[in-house]
């Protein structure tokens, strides 16, 4: 019954952690070409989405590393520790160049510097891409026999 309930809270991290942050760059570059009124709103949410994508990537890796160990019951095989490794790759990006990138496109939009503000959202939807393609790639390691 344990592992039922840790896979259950597994599948469920990680569906938020894919679903959290999915449209915060789209979000951006929409609404910076709407101007300023629409500018701290926007911030807002952008905040809020990486902040859950932080939440929910700590518990997909807490629960899959509770999973693997003999708490969990999960028969370990190369695919988990691949799926893993790109799940790590994914976290640190969200660490190292999302979020970082997000408090300097809101330094830009509060000093009025639109087009530092464009080049970064540029940035957050490369990253962003980049993401969710190591999310996809580790969702299909765990899955897929390998």
């Amino acid at each position: 019954m344990l592992s039922h309930t840790l896979l259950f809270l597994h599948v469920v991290s990680v569906a938020l952690w894919l679903g959290a942050a999915v449209f915060v760059s789209g979000d951006i570059r929409r609404t910076l070409s709407l101007g300023p009124p629409h500018l701290v709103p926007m911030l807002a949410r952008a905040r809020s989405g990486l902040r859950l994508d932080l939440i929910a990537g700590i518990a997909a890796l807490a629960t899959g590393l509770v999973l693997a160990s003999p708490l969990g019951g999960t028969r370990l095989r190369a695919g988990i520790f691949i799926g893993l490794g790109l799940a790590l790759v994914r976290f640190a990006l969200l660490l190292a160049v999302s979020r970082p990138t997000l408090g300097r496109i809101a330094a830009a939009v509060e000093a009025g510097r639109g087009a530092d503000a464009t080049a970064g959202a540029r940035r957050l939807s490369a990253v962003q891409g980049v993401s969710h393609l190591l999310w996809i790639l580790a969702l299909a390691t765990m899955i897929f026999p390998v």
